[in-house]
């Protein structure tokens, strides 16, 4: 039966291993002395949707020991149709609600017992009467009701990538940055907060290349709270080597150009991002989306939303996504003959998601996903500051870094995007301290592997004693390693 628990297992040896230095290995430095952002609870987060039974039993220890901490509700394209009052409806079957999966119970029986923030994604798309545009009373008393009731909604977004014809939008001019910018600021924003004055309200933005959506938004949206951004790399035809690699930079590029465009538009710096959707295919989900490549796809976005500085962030999606239809090309890295775009097993398999073909696979079962996103969570916890770590050029993107000082010290997390081990010297600079107590945790191709036969195991670790500031390490093949080291 396959494992449902997140949490690292001790096992007496793991893949990597520490040695002493060697001078021909290559370096790859923290410097303890560099300042960087803090790291935000929210950028643990992932969706939670109508279509999907949160109430299951399962879902509450497997959201918890995965570490998240922010869920966005209630879907996607679904949330341009969707009304909140009275239990939830859609218009013209746009989607599907679940019995129970409402806004209240989301509230008690999720939010409530794991102490979790919300993102609300607002509808813009449509009226109550489903023949106009959205409203702002509606919106707004969404606001007033959680107030009401004491519920913990921080973040509200005005719609769901309504910059897209696939986007349901029943406004006279639909996808139209000025008709958007205007409900905004004349509508949403000024009716929100009267509501809510604590409520914090945030606008759709497209990625940096979509000058005439996001340069129109930006500039005439004003006031807002936050900007609101997805980022899917593929579309149905999935490559290992692009998500690791060019869909990293990309993405990091994507940041850099979408504050240059916030700052030109002379929006705050204090004005956040927000990664509202994520994950490596907006098409039909393949065995790429539940192999070890798409785990450490999550885990360097992570890396690199905290270094840029982004402290809230939503994995699509927790629950409800299996598909049997997507790219399972011999050229990828995997075992499985479905995909999903969710964190863990909803009990598999099941006719009802085009899913009846896969292994018996429990609910609250954790994909790669999901072991990346708790280890993450367990070794750089909110609170913790990014450090400058620098990669040798010779490794390319073969091998990423990323550097913390937490409460209890300093972390390496690093990446091996190959399929051969590969050395490297972890070298710490800066502490004014030469002797630290080192842990190595690790999940990697050896414990994905394991799937093949529908064990779905964790990652391991290994306790290293006292250790220098220069570490020796062997990066398993296809590994995400944390490295701890506690004075």
């Amino acid at each position: 039966m396959a494992a449902a628990s997140c949490g690292p297992r001790t096992i007496p040896s793991a893949p990597s291993q520490a040695a002493a230095p060697n001078a021909q290995t290559p370096v790859v430095e923290l410097n303890a002395k560099s300042t960087g952002p803090a790291v935000g609870a929210g950028v643990y987060g992932a969706s939670l949707d109508t279509w999907y039974n949160f109430r299951n039993t399962f879902v509450n220890p497997s959201l918890r020991k995965a570490g998240i901490k922010l869920v966005r509700f209630p879907g996607g394209s679904e949330s341009d149709a969707y009304h909140w009052e009275h239990g939830g409806s859609l218009c013209d079957s746009m989607g599907y609600i679940t019995p129970g999966a409402t806004f209240d119970n989301l509230m008690t029986h999720v939010a409530r017992p794991l102490d979790l923030d919300i993102a609300i994604t607002l509808n813009y798309g449509s009226n109550r009467a489903c023949n106009a545009g959205g409203e702002p009373s509606e919106a707004a008393a969404w606001v007033a009701e959680a107030k009401r009731r004491g519920y913990n909604v921080p973040y509200w977004t005005v719609g769901n990538e309504v910059y897209g014809s696939w986007e349901y939008d029943l406004h006279q001019s639909p996808h139209d940055p000025m008709t958007y910018s205007d409900a905004v600021r004349t509508g949403y924003y000024p009716a929100v907060k009267k509501a809510n004055a604590g409520a914090k309200l945030g606008v759709v933005v497209d990625l940096p290349s979509d000058t005439a959506w996001n340069e129109v938004v930006l500039r005439k949206a004003q006031p807002f709270d936050f900007v609101e951004v997805h980022y899917y790399p593929e579309y149905n035809k999935d490559s290992d080597q692009e998500l690791l690699g060019p869909a990293i930079d990309n993405f990091a590029s994507d940041l850099t150009g979408l504050r240059a465009q916030m700052n030109a538009a002379h929006v705050a710096r204090s004005v956040p991002i927000y990664l509202g959707e994520f994950n490596n295919d907006a098409g039909n989900e393949g065995k790429q989306s539940v192999s070890i490549v798409n785990g450490l796809f999550l885990g360097q976005m992570l890396g690199t939303l905290q270094r840029g500085g982004v402290p809230m962030a939503t994995w699509w999606v927790a629950y409800g996504s299996c598909d049997e239809s997507g790219d399972y090309s011999k050229k990828l890295y995997g075992w499985q003959h479905f995909g999903s775009e969710a964190l863990f097993s909803d009990g598999l398999p099941n006719s009802y998601e085009g899913c009846a073909n896969t292994p018996k696979i429990p609910g609250g079962t954790p994909f790669p996903t999901a072991r990346v996103m708790a280890l993450f969570a367990s070794e750089i916890p909110a609170g913790s500051s990014v450090r400058r770590v620098s990669v040798p050029q010779s490794l390319g993107d073969s091998v990423r870094a990323y550097g913390y000082a937490t409460s209890n010290g300093y972390a390496f997390v690093l990446f091996n995007n190959t399929l051969k081990a590969t050395a490297v010297d972890a070298r710490l600079s800066g502490s004014g301290k030469t002797k630290f107590a080192g842990v190595l945790s690790v999940y990697g191709k050896t414990q994905y592997d394991r799937s093949k036969e529908n064990r779905w195991v964790g990652p391991s670790t290994k306790n290293l004693g006292t250790v220098s500031t220069s570490i020796s390490l062997a990066l398993a093949p296809y590994s995400i390693t944390i490295l701890t080291l506690s004075p």
